[in-house]
């Protein structure tokens, strides 16, 4: 396995290899044209200087064969094998490319092997003053004999330029390489440095070096908020196991010591002792069935909930009727006002609808003191009905308003007064969620709270339901 670093490094490195050869390879053809060209264009005027002096040297004295006017000629133009042909192409006297090979190896001072495939000749025609063709004149040739001095100090001069922009482009490569692969790197390791102390158990490990990569911020930031709610949800996790020890504890404790008493023969066996136990009995068995409770509600969750048409407003008289008699001896102002939602139904569970209203209603009226007041009120909004109880209690905490749904979760140390496992609003948020529906809480310390539940009418919770099951047959990859 390898890592990120040198993988970009040699992503990098190999697309600067790629990127020199590609122009290396293209200077090369670009220079190879331009010079063929130059070449060309230089044995263009070559050959129309010796048109011009064989036609003058006719023109003196009819080609005699004058050795020095020869020598004229071939001194002139070099490395060119010249020679006079007749109007049909028969040899008068010239240069053959066996003497021009023999003649070039002498002045080099030893034997050239020259390919005799890349020996060029060219016929050009020869006039006299009058415009009658005399003859022709073959000029023969090596191509790459006629490059000067000053020529081939220049292709060598353009070779070692490309030879060093390619070693500058390698090294910008390079560098940029070792930056990039750094700078990707750097901050992904510390990211992974510091979720493996997550991993470990330091949950108060966090990773506070910015980056300037949109992505990698994210995901530093990610990461961090991750960290800050496993941090929160451990101390949480571990009030819940003091409050449910404490919970569990408190009656087993007072069932214990009084019966021990009993025993001993301190207190008496009678009525009020065993109505005082019954009570304990009767407290331990509501905090087991809580919990079951809200295991139940969370095993029906994943699966399909057997759902019948519910009338919102009968639903929620049968249980607001149920709490009129606590009203009255609490002495709370208690009002319902359901026209809005005359004649709608929601598709649910009945039981499991009317335990939320229970559960509702009695955090309601457990946080509200005497001469408080309560309301129930029921709206239409986007096709969802929405139930709203408000009331005028001791209210939340702004600081526990994220965990008021978390199991067992209670606020500040005044709420401990008051009896109750703290699963309440647990339970509350898995039946609405089972219904496909929102909740929401508004509260504010000493000023009461406000409960905000949607729940989908009969109609649209149906294309909700079936939309769902759609989008989890696409994240499946099932047809439906």
């Amino acid at each position: 396995m390898i890592s990120i670093r040198k993988q970009l490094f040699g992503t990098l490195v190999s697309l600067g290899i790629l990127v020199i050869l590609t122009n290396s390879l293209m200077v090369n053809i670009s220079i190879k044209k331009n010079f063929e060209h130059y070449m060309e264009k230089n044995i263009e005027q070559a050959g129309d200087v010796i048109v011009k002096i064989l036609e003058d040297l006719y023109e003196t004295d009819g080609w005699k064969y004058n050795i020095d006017e020869k020598l004229v000629v071939e001194t002139y133009m070099g490395n060119f094998a010249i020679s006079i042909l007749d109007c049909n192409k028969k040899l008068i006297w010239g240069t053959t490319q066996e003497q021009l090979h023999y003649s070039i190896a002498n002045l080099e001072g030893k034997w050239m092997r020259l390919n005799d495939k890349n020996y060029r000749f060219e016929d050009r025609p020869l006039y006299d003053r009058q415009g009658e063709l005399i003859g022709y004149a073959r000029i023969g040739y090596y191509p790459s004999l006629l490059l000067s001095e000053s020529g081939l100090q220049f292709q060598a001069a353009m070779n070692q330029a490309v030879i060093w922009c390619c070693i500058l482009i390698l090294g910008c490569f390079v560098a940029a390489g070792l930056g990039i692969s750094k700078m990707f790197t750097y901050h992904i390791y510390g990211i992974a440095k510091t979720s493996m102390d997550l991993a470990d158990g330091k949950l108060a490990a966090r990773y506070t070096r910015p980056s300037r990569i949109q992505e990698i911020e994210t995901l530093r930031y990610s990461m961090n908020y991750l960290a800050e709610r496993l941090e929160k949800q451990d101390a949480i996790r571990k009030k819940l196991i003091s409050d449910v020890s404490h919970e569990i504890r408190t009656p087993l404790h007072i069932l214990q010591s009084n019966l021990e008493a009993m025993i001993d023969g301190i207190y008496p066996i009678d009525d009020e002792q065993m109505q005082m136990l019954y009570k304990e009995v009767v407290r331990f068995g509501k905090l087991l069935s809580n919990l079951d409770m809200l295991k139940n509600v969370e095993e029906e969750e994943g699966g399909e909930a057997e759902l019948h048409p519910i009338p919102i407003n009968q639903s929620i008289k049968e249980v607001f009727n149920n709490f009129k008699i606590v009203a009255k001896e609490k002495r709370i102002k208690y009002s319902l006002n359901i026209e809005e939602t005359e004649n709608m139904n929601i598709l649910g569970d009945k039981d499991g609808i009317k335990q939320l209203w229970m559960n509702l209603l009695s955090n309601a009226f457990k946080f509200t003191g005497a001469k408080g007041e309560i309301k129930v009120t029921t709206s239409v909004k986007d096709k969802q009905c929405v139930i709203t109880i408000e009331d005028t209690g001791i209210g939340i905490a702004k600081e526990d308003l994220p965990y008021v749904f978390d199991r067992m979760y209670r606020g500040d140390k005044s709420r401990e007064k008051y009896e109750g496992s703290g699963l309440g609003l647990t339970i509350v948020k898995k039946i609405v969620k089972t219904h496909n529906g929102k909740i929401s809480i508004e509260s504010e310390q000493g000023c009461g709270s406000k409960v905000s539940v949607q729940l989908p009418l009969e109609g649209d919770f149906i294309h909700q339901h079936r939309t769902n099951k759609v989008k989890s047959y696409m994240r499946l990859g099932i047809k439906n």
